[in-house]
């Protein structure tokens, strides 16, 4: 398994893809977590506004990173380089699991970044302009919910990849599936689109925001039982289908 993971780890940071998603990622938070918010921001804005943007941060740009480990996934079908990893372990379960540890330790820790880099982009913003903006103390249970939203993007991002194996199907479903299709079902849905992933997944970093009326907890439960679904059937087509 440690050689599995090893490869993995590998796989993922030696590509360019990686880099440039993360990159994008913060030029995306500095531009308006730094210069709208921060540089730009009202007169009077508190230590609240600087909390906030970690979920606002978090929100948005998590879903840019998830694609990372979607790639990671998706150019193993592309090149067709599937089949020599499979074939260097004796359980197809393991390469699942091991491209599944691999993206959640890179969510996670791309997740702790934006959710540091965005309140100091605010900070550095607002001295830029000669304003002061209050750290305040620091909202644990915010960073957790951000984390675990980051992650959430991720794994659903895994799932989709895993079952579609097309890497550009995969992609086109990701972003239409929250652009539209939940927009569409929302309106249909009423007070239960909260229960759609994407909505649940954001609600988890911005409980009782977007227009979801819903707890974090309950959010966090509503994205494990999609999650618990979807990686059940990954791993049911992954050890029953081929390779390619």
């Amino acid at each position: 398994m440690i050689p599995a993971l090893k490869s993995e780890f590998r796989k993922l940071l030696t590509v360019r893809s990686t880099y440039f998603i993360v990159i994008i990622a913060l030029l995306i938070v500095s531009l308006f977590a730094g210069y709208i918010d921060g540089f730009r921001g009202e007169v009077g804005q508190h230590a609240n506004l600087i909390r906030s943007e970690s979920a606002n941060a978090i929100v948005f740009v998590g879903f840019i990173l998830a694609f990372a480990g979607m790639l990671l996934v998706g150019h193993e079908y592309r090149y067709n380089t599937i089949m020599y990893t499979l074939a260097s372990s004796n359980r197809r379960y393991k390469v699942l699991l091991a491209k599944l540890i691999t993206i959640s330790i890179f969510a996670l820790a791309a997740s702790l970044v934006v959710v540091v880099f965005a309140p100091l982009c605010t900070i550095a913003g607002g001295a830029l302009h000669g304003r002061s903006f209050g750290l305040g103390s620091i909202d644990w249970g915010l960073v957790g919910r951000c984390l675990f939203c980051g992650w959430g993007y991720a794994v659903y991002a895994f799932i989709f990849i895993a079952i579609i194996r097309s890497q550009v199907g995969a992609i086109v479903t990701f972003l239409l599936l929250p652009l539209i299709g939940e927009n569409i079902l929302s309106l249909l849905l009423k007070h239960n689109a909260k229960y759609l992933p994407f909505n649940a997944v954001q609600s988890v970093a911005a409980p009782m925001g977007l227009g979801n009326h819903t707890t974090a907890t309950q959010s966090i439960l509503t994205v494990l039982a999609y999650i618990s679904v979807g990686l059940i059937i990954s791993v049911v087509l992954f050890l029953r289908r081929d390779a390619n």
